[in-house]
């Protein structure tokens, strides 16, 4: 395309090195520069540790500077000062960012990480809410007819034993004829 434009024009100060810069700059980038941010943030814990992954995570590469969003502003003063290391480690981990993360900053916002904790603790309840309805599906009232059927059945099995004896092996047979039940 820039050939024909230039070709009707025909100037040839579009070869000059505005051009071949402007043609550098819009170009496309090559696939080894190409980079998948979602990727520092999956490993992200094996980069700076399960403690300090769980209050932090990388936010941005822009101009070759790595921002990381922090839960409270003693960890971006921790990692400030970790930050040579923290460079080595990501550059070990991701080699192709050698030249692309010169430098660090920290932005504090306690308010995500307190977001992400109650979306956390709301998906722990609603599945443990599923558990326990699973569990109460499972679960036979005493007064139920199968409860009593099983009940019958588990008497005249340990009609031998005592009395005391016979309550507790009958509770155990109704509850493993329900878990079998499944299998």
């Amino acid at each position: 395309m820039f050939k024909k434009v230039s070709d009707l024009l025909g100037q040839s100060s579009y070869s000059s090195k505005k051009y071949k810069y402007w043609r550098k700059a819009s170009s496309s980038p090559r696939p080894s520069e190409l980079f998948d941010f979602l990727s520092l943030i999956a490993r992200w814990e094996e980069i700076v540790g399960p403690k300090l992954a769980k209050v932090t995570v990388p936010l941005k590469n822009q101009k070759k500077v790595l921002t990381i969003l922090t839960n409270h502003s003693g960890y971006s003063q921790t990692l400030s000062m970790m930050e040579e290391t923290l460079k080595a480690k990501i550059l070990k981990v991701f080699p192709e960012l050698q030249g692309k993360v010169n430098r660090l900053n920290f932005i504090v916002s306690t308010q995500h990480f307190d977001q992400e904790r109650l979306d956390l603790l709301r998906r722990a309840s609603a599945h443990k809410t599923e558990e326990v309805k699973t569990k109460k599906q499972n679960h036979l009232h005493p007064q139920s007819p199968k409860y009593k059927a099983l009940k019958e059945e588990a008497k005249k099995e340990f009609s031998d034993f005592d009395e005391d004896l016979q309550e507790k092996l009958i509770s155990l047979y109704i509850q493993n004829k329900e878990i079998n039940k499944d299998n």
